[in-house]
């Protein structure tokens, strides 16, 4: 993993916001919804930014599919889970919106 991270980031560090949003700050952040699955590894960090979005005060929403890997949504589109992420989604942006 450590490997994959040091490519991903390249030159930048690794604590930075925008490699690793576990690290940001996010008082006055924008409405904010957040997809992960029970096979994403990425999960408990998706669960640790939304801690730190709902103790900054901003509206967040945390919807982790069963079953689902990092981003499955994007890809197997044509699923029951992909089709309700995009229905989730929209409500949510809806409700933003008003």
């Amino acid at each position: 993993m450590s490997e994959a991270a040091a490519l991903y980031a390249g030159t930048n560090n690794l604590l930075t916001p925008f490699i690793s949003p576990v690290y940001g700050q996010y008082e006055n952040f924008p409405p904010t919804y957040l997809v992960t699955g029970t096979r994403d590894l990425l999960l408990s960090d998706t669960v640790r930014v939304h801690r730190k979005l709902r103790q900054a005060s901003v509206m967040a929403e945390l919807n982790v599919y069963e079953g689902m890997s990092h981003a499955d949504y994007m890809y197997a589109t044509d699923t029951p889970e992909s089709r309700q992420v995009y229905a989730e989604l929209n409500d949510f942006l809806l409700r933003c919106m008003q």
